[in-house]
């Protein structure tokens, strides 16, 4: 087992926090001022590619431009053994993604207010110039203060760069969270954050993304069909008595048309009412639910909802441009998923 250096930089190394496909994150200590840190440090593997180390630094250089409660923090960027690497705020608490798996779904109200304070930090960062691109309830962590902090912005396009490591025609994300513009390759904006953010309240309220069935039929390449053909789910009809106005809201994010889904300041206007109404807060609460035996429409003669206007339900999308586009992610599938790994950590 390789020995942990002592310093990265001007930080006094505490420990590994974890180890991933483009590198390893530490936690440190910055001694001058006696702070908590934690420092993601690119792997040797990948010190000579100018590729990664574009995306790296570029991760480093949008969260920099931040300052933000509800986005995580970047202290300094800098260089160890040939490598470069980031000191970011030292989070204590955990992240949404891992509750869920640990104590079951969110209290409705409670998964409104996570997805509100998430909303006001990608807006913050769309005021920057900045793209998330991978929003899921796993880079949205509660600390320990009642705060929600959207983190590891790895895959965000800063909209002003020139350089364009995720080019057109390729994309890199989870997928049970990718808004079909993006699947298809094509620009993308914030409107793709709200999506994911979406799917994200989805997952949350019943305690699976919106495009699983939990059968062996739930690989990538289905997953994404999903995304681009199937029906939206609606909580309202997934789980009895739910509220109605946060399930439109949510059918309304995961829409496929990017124009008919709210937007992230529509999102911080209208979802304070339902938290107040449904009773939400931090640290969010976990219930147990019974989810309906109708599942969402998977084929493509699913039609639109009440949410959802006819023309959302692409119906010139031919056979050879859904073939094209799963297979896209098939080819591009292993290189979005060494960066997730990273990212996880």
């Amino acid at each position: 087992m390789a020995r942990l250096p002592e310093k990265i930089g001007h930080y006094d190394i505490q420990g590994l926090l974890g180890k991933g496909a483009m590198g390893e994150v530490y936690e440190g200590l910055d001694p001058n001022l006696n702070r908590r840190v934690a420092l993601k440090v690119l792997g040797r593997k990948h010190q000579e590619s100018t590729e990664f180390k574009e995306r790296f630094l570029r991760e480093g250089r949008s969260l920099a431009s931040m300052n933000h409660v509800n986005v995580v923090q970047v202290y300094f960027i800098g260089e160890f053994d040939g490598r470069p690497f980031l000191a970011m705020e030292f989070l204590d608490g955990n992240d949404i993604g891992g509750l869920i798996k640990k104590n079951g779904p969110l209290h409705p109200g409670d998964a409104a207010e996570v997805v509100r304070q998430a909303a006001v930090g990608l807006s913050e960062a769309k005021r920057a110039g900045v793209v998330h691109r991978d929003v899921k309830p796993s880079n949205l962590v509660v600390t320990s203060t009642g705060e929600v902090k959207v983190t590891d912005f790895g895959l965000a396009k800063a909209l002003q760069e020139d350089l364009s490591i995720t080019a057109t025609g390729v994309f890199v994300g989870t997928p049970d969270y990718l808004a079909p513009e993006q699947a298809m390759g094509e620009e993308v904006d914030s409107s793709a954050d709200v999506y994911a953010l979406g799917c994200s309240l989805y997952h949350m309220c019943t305690g699976n993304p919106p495009f699983r069935k939990g059968g062996s039929d739930d690989h990538y390449t289905a997953v994404v069909r999903r995304h681009l053909k199937a029906e939206r789910p609606v909580l309202k009809h997934q789980i009895p008595g739910f509220d109605e106005d946060l399930s439109d809201l949510c059918r309304r994010m995961m829409s496929r048309r990017p124009d008919v889904r709210p937007t992230l300041d529509e999102l911080i206007q209208s979802l304070p009412p339902m938290v107040d109404r449904l009773g939400g807060r931090i640290p969010p609460r976990h219930q147990e639910v019974e989810l309906s035996i109708e599942a969402p429409t998977t084929g493509a003669d699913a039609g639109p909802s009440r949410a959802e206007p006819t023309q959302a339900v692409d119906t010139g999308m031919g056979r050879q441009t859904l073939i094209i586009a799963i297979a896209m992610g098939v080819a591009i599938g292993v290189i979005g998923s060494l960066v997730v790994m990273f990212v996880l950590n």
